[in-house]
């Protein structure tokens, strides 16, 4: 996340991560970056909506398993 944008384009980006991720076959990774923000940004979005439960996100994840995912995605 870059320090000069503000707290609304931050929500925005992260309303449409969100909104990747939801609605289409997107990845975690794959929606945030697509927007700009990290994956640990969006998850943590997700979390605070409550959403980490309906979404079948888990925040909680294997790091080795993320960084396995990241690299097949190359």
């Amino acid at each position: 996340m870059d320090s000069e944008r503000s707290v609304d384009e931050v929500d925005g980006e992260l309303a449409q991560a969100l909104g990747l991720f939801v609605l289409s076959e997107a990845s975690l990774h794959e929606a945030a970056s697509t927007v700009g923000v990290s994956r640990w940004e969006l998850e943590e979005a997700i979390e605070r909506a409550g959403l980490t439960e309906p979404l079948g996100v888990d925040a909680t994840g294997d790091v080795s398993a993320t960084i396995d995912e990241l690299l097949d995605e190359r």
